[in-house]
């Protein structure tokens, strides 16, 4: 397979139905994508996370029951590309202290979710 038809494993860890359903809808118009999971525990999403193969993208919400943030930091390394999608645009600074690869604020603009994906797909995902 060509590196242009790879699709990319991503999940999404959202206590929002809505928006999980959103950006479900949007991961669905990015070809290069393939949402594998969605969850909207964090608790669960770490545990079955933990446990398979590694995720290339996993789109994060960080305003839960237990902190995106907490959240990033036990995952990171079981995900290439992590990137905070969250109604709060003042945890910017600390989205990067661990290390996120994108920062979304919602509500989520269609493009600039495309930029995102794009962009870590060239800069982190073709290092690969």
């Amino acid at each position: 397979m060509k590196n242009s038809e790879k699709k990319y494993k991503c999940a999404i860890i959202d206590d929002d139905p809505i928006s999980i359903g959103i950006l479900s809808e949007y991961i669905s118009m990015i070809p290069k994508l393939a949402l594998i999971k969605t969850y909207t525990n964090p608790l669960f999403a770490i545990k079955e996370i933990q446990e398979q193969e590694r995720l290339d993208f996993l789109f994060l919400d960080i305003n839960m029951d237990i902190s995106g943030l907490d959240v990033a930091s036990i995952l990171r390394e079981h995900v290439e590309c992590l990137i905070f999608v969250t109604g709060y645009p003042k945890h910017a600074f600390d989205a990067f202290g661990v290390y996120a690869d994108g920062f979304l604020v919602k509500p989520i603009d269609f493009q600039k979710l495309l930029t995102c994906v794009n962009r870590a797909i060239v800069i982190s995902l073709s290092l690969q």
